[in-house]
C-alpha cells in the first residue's frame, strides 16, 4: 500500500512540473500486444495506467524494445495490481512498447519533454 501512494504521490509531482509536455503517441489495449512504433528524442515520459475488474487476478509486464529488430532496452513496469504513475526516459530513436497483460486494461501515453522539466523532476523513494 505504501509504495502504491508513493508512486501516485510521485505520478503527481510529476504532473504538476511538467507544464509543456508535447503528447506524442498513446497506446490502450488489453491482453498481450506489440505497440507501434514511435520515434522519440530524450527525455520524455511515459504516463501509464493500469485498470482491471479482478484485482488480485492481474498482471502487466511492459519493456520497451528496438522498433525494428525488437532488441530489449529494458523493463519498463511489472505490476501485479492496478494503479498509475509515470516515468522518465532519456532514449532516442525508434521504439515500441511489448506489453503483457493479464486480466488488465492498460494506456501508456508518451509525451516529449525539456531538459529543464526533466532536470527539475525530483523521484520520490518508497518509504520516505
Amino acid at each position: 500500500m505504501a509504495t502504491r501512494i508513493a508512486s501516485l504521490l510521485f505520478a503527481l509531482a510529476l504532473s504538476s512540473a511538467v507544464c509543456g509536455e508535447e503528447l506524442l503517441v498513446e497506446f490502450t489495449g488489453t491482453g498481450n500486444r506489440l505497440t507501434e512504433e514511435f520515434e522519440v528524442a530524450g527525455p520524455w515520459l511515459l504516463d501509464w495506467s493500469i485498470t482491471s475488474e479482478y484485482e488480485s487476478e492481474a498482471g502487466v509486464e511492459i519493456d520497451l524494445v528496438e522498433a525494428v529488430f525488437l532488441g530489449h532496452k529494458g523493463v519498463v513496469l511489472k505490476a501485479r495490481y492496478p494503479g498509475a504513475g509515470t516515468k522518465l526516459f532519456h532514449d532516442n530513436g525508434r521504439l515500441r512498447f511489448r506489453v503483457i497483460a493479464n486480466f488488465a486494461s492498460w494506456r501508456l501515453r508518451v509525451s516529449k519533454i525539456t531538459q529543464e522539466e526533466a532536470d527539475a523532476m525530483i523521484p520520490v523513494r518508497p518509504g520516505l
